[in-house]
């Protein structure tokens, strides 16, 4: 009796706090109302099984977008089936957002070979879309490949490509310690746009172990010095992929029985083995089986709803 009038109490006072925060965010005007968005989505979160069927809807690209966010952030979004679809949607799909999508997807459950699938996307004469340039840029700083490394170059010396791709590019960059690599990175000292210029200090900072920030005359003395003497690379630092990461909004501080969880930065795959990333190998039964099964019990993480 006592642990059931506990449960109601408890279930009462969550509602409570729920109208509390309703009746205040009707009476604040701006960007709050914009978070009942959030709370919407939190009380009617979408099931696994919903969330595959949404990405395989052959009729509305927003959907398939939606869905293949929502598997590609679930623990078992690296399966066999998904990887494949993925894969096609990369090559195939019409819809630019659905693209890029599926590269983000792909660049956090794929191998090493699928930046070879993802680099070409980074080029202005394949891709005219920005936002799936951009995309293919924070792909390659997950995938370690050198057989990409060109395709870097090309983007980083590209003077038309934006400062923001062209920033991600150094980023990427910093996992490659080559001859070859460092003169890109000079290069990127050179560029016009501030981004470009931190990336590309930060990323031979990586490379070498030194801090000469943005002087592009210090860093070159140093590197012909360090070359001359075989030992440019002997104090690199270990890399890891940049994550998105926020400040709790107002109602998630105020949803206290959520549990929010933001992904952490490693090393990419290539550096690191895929296997430590596939939650779903190792379980018995078929993969879409069980999602049905899980169905009751959403297990997507937190992330921000890109692309």
């Amino acid at each position: 009796m006592r642990l059931a009038y506990q449960r109601r109490t408890g279930l009462r006072g969550m509602a409570a706090a729920v109208v509390v925060c309703l009746s205040c965010g009707l009476c604040i005007p701006g960007c709050v109302m914009e978070d009942f968005n959030d709370i919407g989505d939190t009380f009617f979160a979408k099931s696994p099984a919903e969330a595959a069927r949404d990405a395989l809807d052959p009729y509305n690209p927003d959907l398939r977008r939606e869905g293949v966010v929502l598997l590609s952030n679930a623990p078992f979004g690296g399966v066999d089936a998904y990887l494949k679809m993925y894969r096609d949607y990369v090559e195939n799909d019409p819809d630019p957002l659905v693209r890029g999508a599926a590269i983000t997807a792909l660049s956090r459950h794929g191998d090493a070979k699928d930046a070879m699938l993802i680099a070409p996307f980074l080029s202005r004469e394949v891709e005219a879309n920005e936002t799936v340039r951009w995309y293919a840029a924070l792909a390659l700083q997950r995938l370690h490949n050198v057989e990409v490394i060109h395709v870097l170059e090309k983007s980083i010396r590209d003077e038309e490509e934006t400062g923001e791709i062209r920033a991600a590019v150094c980023i990427a960059l910093g996992q490659y310690p080559e001859d070859r690599v460092v003169q890109m990175l000079f290069f990127g000292l050179d560029a016009r746009e501030l981004s470009v210029n931190i990336e590309a200090g930060e990323a031979l900072w990586l490379l070498t172990g030194e801090q000469f920030g943005m002087d592009r005359v210090a860093w070159q003395n140093w590197y012909t010095a360090a070359l001359a003497n075989k030992n440019a690379f002997k104090n690199q630092q270990a890399y890891f992929y940049p994550t998105y990461d926020r400040d709790k909004s107002w109602w998630e501080h105020a949803a206290f029985w959520l549990d929010s969880s933001w992904e952490k930065p490693s090393s990419p795959t290539g550096l690191r083995s895929r296997d430590e990333r596939r939650t779903w190998e190792g379980q018995e039964g078929n993969p879409r089986e069980a999602i049905e099964e899980d169905a009751a019990r959403s297990e997507f993480e937190t992330v921000d709803d890109l692309p």
